[in-house]
């Protein structure tokens, strides 16, 4: 595959702290303010408030090709030229703090404030060997976005509660002639693929890893039994797309607007760009669901981190803490307004159980899902524990080649288990 994203990642995380890693930032007087480009006009929009509010800063705000985001960043800082702050996906937190490219944020103004008002998973996706090197941008987790429409050509009435039943409708959908492959997932090698698949486990109550962080996948059967279900719903049922093997989740998610889906596991704030009529032909008809589990009952569901981060060797780093304080913590009265104004912009979850008391976000949600699920997924939402070893953009890789054997029918759930084991046991050796 080339030098990859994964390959980049892990080779700066073998590398040792170079003394002078990132030291460019801040040449120029300037805050370097890195992120990827999602968004970027109204990134750009915050930045100008927070430039009102402090006249004495210059934020030099970069937008990064989402998909060269973590190369260009890695070449940044390993070629002495990163930026002063930055945005962080949580896969990448221990590989970059461990490479020396970040410093943990522990003690500064507010820091202790903000993690007192999080959800738990969020601060813990945010720490790293007991230290806390980010304040959150968003966060989500996943759940079931069905299409109502579809299910109701078919004569079904109530999504599915057990992966059974996820099967038997979109059997029942597909036998109906209404779609040939009901469901999609993205398989596809990419920054943000593995969601479906994780969500899918902790639903179920699977673990991939011990809270010791030893590989579990041919101990759990739950992890089994999901694993069988992946490979019997793509090569026996066929409800599941086939060209899942190549899909990544922004084509996923353009096709399922296009109605070429009746089921997928997403985030959450998808449901809002899925019944938004300006974007989306099936606005109106998507509904967020609890996440099927092999039995039926809600069990988790996987929750995302990114975050806000503050580089190692920074030579503005007040001037940069206060931008992410601005970007990641609470105003003056004490409201995470960054977070807030994300959400009513563009729907992004947010980190903080307080906002779901907000009045004026109660009622925008309400416009776009149920409340009452939105709430319980983010409460039910567990952070992937693996996420705390530098080698977990290599396993991410392996998994990924694992479920597109499963979806191809190249191996079993028990082979596939076993394959994870044994791969999570290698690269913890070669990085002990």
């Amino acid at each position: 595959m080339g030098l990859s994203r994964r390959t980049l990642l892990t080779a700066a995380a073998a590398l040792p702290v170079l003394a002078a890693c990132g030291r460019g930032g801040g040449r120029t007087g300037a805050v370097r303010f890195e992120g990827w480009d999602y968004e970027a006009t109204l990134v750009q929009q915050n930045l100008d408030s927070f430039g009102q509010a402090n006249p004495d800063l210059r934020i030099e705000y970069t937008p990064i090709t989402s998909a060269q985001y973590v190369r260009k960043v890695v070449a940044e800082f390993t070629g002495d030229n990163g930026p002063d702050a930055l945005y962080c996906y949580d896969d990448s937190l221990a590989s970059w703090a461990q490479a020396g490219y970040l410093q943990p944020i522990d003690g500064l103004p507010g820091v202790d404030e903000v993690y007192k008002g999080l959800y738990e998973s969020n601060a813990k996706a945010m720490t790293y060997q007991g230290k806390r090197y980010g304040l959150p941008y968003y966060t989500d987790c996943h759940g079931l976005l069905y299409n109502a429409e579809l299910l109701g050509r078919a004569g079904i009435s109530t999504p599915p509660s057990s992966l059974d039943e996820l099967e038997a409708q979109a059997l029942r959908i597909k036998q109906a002639g209404i779609l040939r492959y009901p469901i999609g997932f993205p398989a596809q090698l990419s920054d943000t693929w593995s969601g479906w698949i994780w969500t899918l486990l902790y639903g179920s109550g699977g673990a991939l890893f011990t809270d010791d962080l030893r590989p579990n996948a041919a101990n759990d059967t739950a992890v089994r039994d999901v694993l069988a279900w992946v490979r019997r719903a793509a090569t026996v049922t066929k409800v599941i797309d086939p060209a899942s093997l190549q899909q990544t989740p922004v084509p996923l998610d353009n096709a399922f607007m296009a109605g070429q889906y009746a089921f997928t596991i997403g985030a959450r704030y998808a449901a809002r760009a899925f019944n938004d009529p300006a974007r989306s032909k099936v606005a109106g008809r998507v509904k967020l669901g609890y996440v099927p589990s092999l039995d039926g009952r809600r069990l988790g569901t996987a929750g995302n981190t990114r975050m806000y981060c503050l580089a190692a060797h920074t030579q503005v780093k007040e001037q940069a803490f206060r931008l992410l304080r601005y970007l990641g913590g609470y105003d003056e009265r004490g409201s995470p307004l960054t977070a807030r104004f994300w959400f009513l912009k563009r729907g992004l979850g947010f980190a903080f159980p307080a906002l779901e008391r907000d009045p004026e976000i109660t009622t925008a949600l309400a416009k776009f899902t149920d409340p009452v699920v939105y709430s319980e997924l983010a409460g039910m939402a567990k952070a992937r524990n693996v996420l705390a070893v530098p080698w977990y953009a290599e396993y991410e890789h392996g998994l990924q080649k694992t479920v597109q054997r499963l979806l191809t029918d190249q191996t079993d759930a028990a082979e596939a288990a076993t394959a994870l084991d044994s791969g999570a046991e290698l690269l913890a050796r070669r990085y002990s």
